[in-house]
């Protein structure tokens, strides 16, 4: 079994070996806004994904939107969140162990769209902004996998969840188009972090711990959101836990 990491990275980071200039900045923007309309919300573009998260599915989602740039090499077929329903049930019978260690085989398996591992596939949105993302994931010393542009409404919110621990897949966004009031929060041992996340920084999200973005302001929050299959981005953080303790 994995070990976990969860306990020996801080709740989030930036990371100083990764950016974006005024520059890429500015490019991504426009590509924000020249993609407006291909916007659509998690179960449209993630299907099955979405069932080991059905109560965010249900509660945030409607609120959130993402154009996905790599897509699943495994069977990802349409569902209905009427679907969505039975499989959760489905994965969640039994105890809160059992419905644990259930959906994360399935997010294990080489051939599951709940794995996010599987995200190797370059959408053609990808491939049409090709110079500009490669230039930002060119920084990255692991190896991306899912990729995305995600929107957060004006106003709106994602609930309180726990994604994954960071030795399964870690977690970075760029915030590209993002106000002060914009909050992203964690719960570490019983204490609440708040911190906003500046556009053109890449930080290293600690999805292990329970963490909610809330959008406090009146304009919508633009992302950039990648998943690493390695740690290579965050051993320093690693080492210096390691060190300190």
């Amino acid at each position: 079994m994995t070990k976990k990491l969860k306990h020996l990275l801080p709740a989030c980071s930036i990371l100083q070996h990764c950016s974006m200039d005024d520059g890429t900045l500015n490019e991504m923007v426009q590509c924000i806004n020249q993609l407006q309309s291909e916007f659509k919300t998690p179960i449209e573009v993630n299907k099955k994904l979405c069932s080991v998260h059905n109560e965010l599915t249900h509660t945030s989602y409607k609120n959130f939107y993402q154009i996905s740039l790599t897509d699943t090499s495994a069977d990802n077929e349409e569902v209905t969140f009427e679907e969505l329903d039975k499989i959760n049930e489905q994965l969640s019978a039994g105890s809160m162990v059992d419905s644990y260690r259930r959906k994360q085989k399935l997010s294990t398996e080489e051939n599951n769209p709940m794995n996010e591992t599987t995200f190797t596939i370059k959408t053609e949105t990808y491939k049409r902004y090709e110079s500009l993302f490669n230039k930002v994931l060119g920084q990255f010393r692991g190896t991306p996998t899912r990729i995305r542009l995600v929107k957060l409404e004006a106003g709106a919110s994602i609930t309180p969840h726990i994604d994954y621990d960071p030795s399964y897949s870690v977690r970075v966004i760029i915030p590209i188009m993002a106000e002060p009031e914009c909050v992203n929060l964690f719960w570490v041992k019983n204490i609440v972090e708040a911190v906003h996340f500046t556009p053109g920084n890449a930080y290293f999200l600690n999805t292990g711990y329970k963490h909610a973005v809330i959008n406090y302001s009146d304009k919508d929050r633009y992302t950039f959101m990648i998943s690493l299959k390695d740690t290579k981005d965050i051993d320093h953080l690693l080492h210096d836990n390691l060190q300190i303790s």
